[in-house]
């Protein structure tokens, strides 16, 4: 008995000071587009700083407000036309460094939202990475990044 007891207050410990560890995953500058008339799609941009011990990957994101949300790329072509595609196999973040998303490069392409996003608005989005898991954010709606490139944290 005196074992089972030590070993439940050894994991007791254990997990106390895991889910006391500093957050892994850290966003900032992050805002979204306002839909354009009845649009239903958006993107959103910020900017996502490893600060954990291993590499990781954000592979999706997803909101409860739209039917699809992707990572995407836009690229020029040699035509010198804009290509929006889906990311496959996720956008990587080494330990330390960060990954920025931003308007004519990587985006979360938000599509299918269930009403327009006025400027003053937010849109909670939930960022899903292979190693540091579910993160969730709160986006404001902004025309760009110049009102809120201050440096301040997305909510999570």
């Amino acid at each position: 008995m005196a074992v089972v007891l030590t070993v439940a207050a050894l994991l007791f410990v254990a997990l106390t000071v895991w889910a006391a560890e500093p957050e892994k995953i850290a966003v900032s500058d992050g805002w979204v587009r306002p839909t354009i008339g009845e649009g239903r799609a958006t993107a959103a941009y910020f900017t996502v700083t490893n600060k954990g011990d291993v590499d990781d990957t954000l592979m999706a994101a997803r909101t409860a407000n739209a039917k699809s949300v992707e990572l995407h790329q836009t690229t020029m072509t040699a035509d010198g036309v804009m290509q929006m595609r889906p990311v496959e196999g996720g956008l990587p973040i080494p330990v330390g460094g960060t990954l920025k998303l931003s308007p004519g490069g990587m985006h979360v392409m938000v599509m299918g939202l269930d009403e327009a996003l006025a400027a003053g608005g937010e849109l909670a989005i939930t960022l899903e990475f292979a190693k540091a898991g579910p993160v969730e954010i709160v986006l404001p709606v902004q025309a760009s990044a110049a009102a809120g490139a201050d440096g301040g944290d997305a909510h999570h």
